[in-house]
């Protein structure tokens, strides 16, 4: 195995890990991101409407 081939994959199995770890976490951090993008498209058509 080439050492590039062999750094892909540590770097494939950390990335792996972490997101088994803390897929609660990235789980509830795109819920708020998709929460907050709604809110803030609501806002905007709210204040088109009232102009």
């Amino acid at each position: 195995m080439p050492p590039n081939e062999f750094v892909a994959t540590i770097v494939v199995l950390a990335s792996a890990i972490l997101l088994i770890s803390f897929w609660k976490q990235i789980l509830f951090i795109l819920l708020f991101g998709v929460v907050m993008v709604f809110c803030f498209g609501l806002y905007n058509v709210a204040t088109a409407m009232g102009r």
